[in-house]
C-alpha cells in the first residue's frame, strides 16, 4: 500500500508528511517529527503515556492510525 499524505497542526505549527496509512500516530510524533513528550508505555492503551490534545480532546495516539484518522486531516492528493 502506498503512503498517505498527511496534513496537520503539531505545537501551533502546520506539518506535511508521508505516513503509511497503518502506521499510529505516537510513531509519527516520536519518529518522524522528533516529539519525544508523549511516551509508548504499555502499547495497548491501557496506561495513558501516548494520551495528546486532539482538536481539544484527549487522545491516546497509540490507537490514532494517521492514514485514517479524519481528526489528523487526511489528504489523498
Amino acid at each position: 500500500m502506498g503512503k498517505t499524505h498527511l496534513k496537520m497542526t503539531v505545537n501551533s505549527k502546520e506539518v506535511e508528511l508521508l505516513v503509511e496509512p497503518r502506521q499510529l500516530l505516537i510513531h509519527v510524533l516520536r519518529e518522524e517529527l522528533n516529539l519525544t513528550g508523549a511516551h509508548i508505555g504499555c502499547e495497548s492503551s491501557h496506561c495513558g503515556a501516548c494520551t495528546i490534545d486532539m482538536n481539544g480532546m484527549s487522545v491516546k495516539s497509540c490507537t490514532v492510525f494517521c492514514g485514517a484518522s479524519p481528526r489528523c486531516r487526511n489528504h489523498n492528493d
